[in-house]
C-alpha cells in the first residue's frame, strides 16, 4: 500500500514540474533553424523536421508561409545532396573507367603471352621424364632439364592463373560500372524531378501572397470555405447513407443549378469522381478513393483560368478530357483543377483538390454525365447542397455548391 502511494505522490510532482510539457508537440518556428547545418544531409534532415512540424500548424497566415518557405528549402537541400551525389558518381565511373581500361590493356597482354606458351608447346610438344633421362648425358643434366621443365609449367600455371583472374576482374569492375551508371541516371532523373517541384513550391508561394494579398482575414475565409466543403459533404453522404432515397436518373439530365451554398469562394461547380459503390454509401471519404475527373470526361478544348492547374499559368483555353462521360455544364471554364494546385497546396490539408472547380454564367444548368442512382442533400445556404450518383462502372459522381 505504502508502494502505490509513494508512486501517486511521483507522479504527482512530476506533473507540477511539467513533466507533460516533455511530450508537447514542438511549435512551427518563425525563423529558420537549419541555416547553420553544413551539409546537404543534415539540412535535408532538419528541413524535413521543420515541415512535418509545420504541416500540422497552418491555422495563421504567417504559419503557412513559413510553411511553405520552409518546403522550398527543403527542396533546394535536395537539390544541393543530389547534385553532390551525381558528381561523386561521375568521378567513381571516370575511375572505374580507367581500372577497366587498364585491366583490358593487361587482359590483352597476358592473353597474348598464353596464346603464344600454347603455340610453342603445340610446335615442340611435351617431353616425357623417360626421353629427358635418354637424351641426358649425365644425371646432373637430366635434373637441370627436369627442374627448367617444372619451373615452365609452373610458369604457364601462373600465367593461367592471371588470365582468369584478370578476366574476372574485368568483368566485376565493367558490372560496377554499369550499375554505377544506373545510379547516376535514376540519381539525374530525381534531380530533374526536384528541380520542378521547386519551380512548383516557389509558385505556390507566389500564388498564395497573390490571393491572399497579405491578408490574415482573406485566408482565414479562404482556408474556413475549404475546410468546411469537406465537413458538409462529408456530413452530407453520413446522412445520406442512413436516411437518403434514390432516384433513378438518366445521362444529360438536369439535376440542379450551379450555386455557392456551402462555404464557396464563388458560384461554382465542384465536380469530383469516387470508386464507391452504392452499397457503401457509408464508406463515403472525402479525402480518398477519388480519381481525376479529366480520366472519364470527354475530350474537350476548354478555357482554363490563371493558376488553375500547376501547368498553367495564365488564362489559356486547351484540350482536356480522356474519357467518354459527358460534361456536367454545357461550356464550362476551369477554375481549379484535381490534384495538387496552387491553391491547394495552401488550403487543403493534404495538399490535393479532389475534384475539379468549374462555372457557367452563360448556361448554369448542371447535368448527370452518366446514368446512375442519384441521392439529393439539401442543407441550405450554410451546409450546402449538392448531388451524389451512383453508376453501375462502381464510380460515384459528386456535384457540390448548387442552388
Amino acid at each position: 500500500m505504502k508502494k502505490i502511494w509513494y508512486w501517486i505522490f511521483v507522479l504527482f510532482i512530476l506533473l507540477r514540474l511539467g513533466f507533460h510539457s516533455t511530450f508537447a508537440a514542438p511549435s512551427c518556428p518563425t525563423d529558420d533553424p537549419c541555416k547553420d547545418k553544413n551539409s546537404p544531409y543534415d539540412k535535408v534532415s532538419c528541413y524535413t523536421d521543420v515541415v512535418n512540424t509545420c504541416s500540422s500548424q497552418r491555422e495563421s497566415m504567417t504559419a503557412q508561409v513559413v510553411y511553405l518557405t520552409t518546403k522550398i528549402s527543403l527542396t533546394n537541400a535536395k537539390i544541393e545532396s543530389a547534385k553532390e551525389k551525381v558528381i561523386a558518381l561521375q568521378n567513381e565511373i571516370e575511375e572505374l573507367t580507367g581500372k577497366i581500361d587498364g585491366l583490358e590493356k593487361s587482359l590483352t597482354n597476358i592473353t597474348g603471352l598464353f596464346i603464344n606458351r600454347i603455340v610453342a608447346t603445340y610446335k615442340n610438344g611435351s617431353p616425357s621424364y623417360l626421353d629427358l633421362l635418354l637424351t641426358s648425358r649425365k644425371f646432373s643434366d637430366f635434373f637441370g632439364r627436369f627442374k627448367y621443365i617444372q619451373t615452365i609449367q609452373a610458369h604457364d600455371r601462373k600465367l593461367l592463373f592471371q588470365l582468369q583472374n584478370s578476366k574476372v576482374n574485368f568483368e566485376d569492375q565493367k558490372q560496377l560500372r554499369e550499375q554505377k551508371r544506373k545510379e547516376l541516371a535514376d540519381l539525374q532523373k530525381q534531380l530533374e524531378k526536384e528541380q520542378s517541384t521547386l519551380a512548383i513550391q516557389k509558385r505556390d508561394k507566389e500564388v498564395f501572397l497573390e490571393i491572399t494579398r497579405n491578408s490574415e482575414s482573406i485566408y482565414r475565409q479562404n482556408l474556413t470555405a475549404a475546410q468546411r466543403e469537406a465537413q458538409n459533404i462529408q456530413q452530407a453522404a453520413s446522412i445520406l447513407s442512413t436516411a437518403g432515397v434514390a432516384k433513378h436518373m438518366n445521362k444529360g439530365e438536369t439535376i440542379g443549378v450551379m450555386g455557392n451554398t456551402g462555404f464557396s469562394t464563388g458560384p461554382h461547380l465542384h465536380f469530383g469522381v469516387y470508386n464507391l459503390r452504392e452499397s457503401d454509401l457509408n464508406k463515403f471519404n472525402f479525402e480518398g478513393g477519388y480519381e481525376n475527373p479529366f480520366n472519364d470526361l470527354s475530350s474537350r478544348s476548354l478555357p482554363f483560368n490563371a493558376n488553375s492547374c500547376d501547368d498553367v499559368n495564365g488564362s489559356q483555353t486547351k484540350s482536356i478530357g480522356s474519357g467518354s462521360w459527358d460534361w456536367p455544364m454545357s461550356s464550362p471554364t476551369i477554375t481549379q483543377c484535381f490534384g495538387h494546385t496552387p491553391f491547394s497546396a495552401a488550403y487543403y490539408k493534404s495538399g490535393i483538390h479532389s475534384g475539379v472547380d468549374m462555372y457557367d454564367d452563360a448556361n448554369p444548368l448542371i447535368k448527370a454525365v452518366d446514368s446512375g442512382n442519384a441521392y439529393v442533400y439539401r442543407g441550405g445556404q450554410s451546409a450546402g447542397n449538392g448531388v451524389f450518383i451512383f453508376h453501375d462502372n462502381g464510380k460515384m459522381t459528386l456535384y457540390w455548391h448548387l442552388q
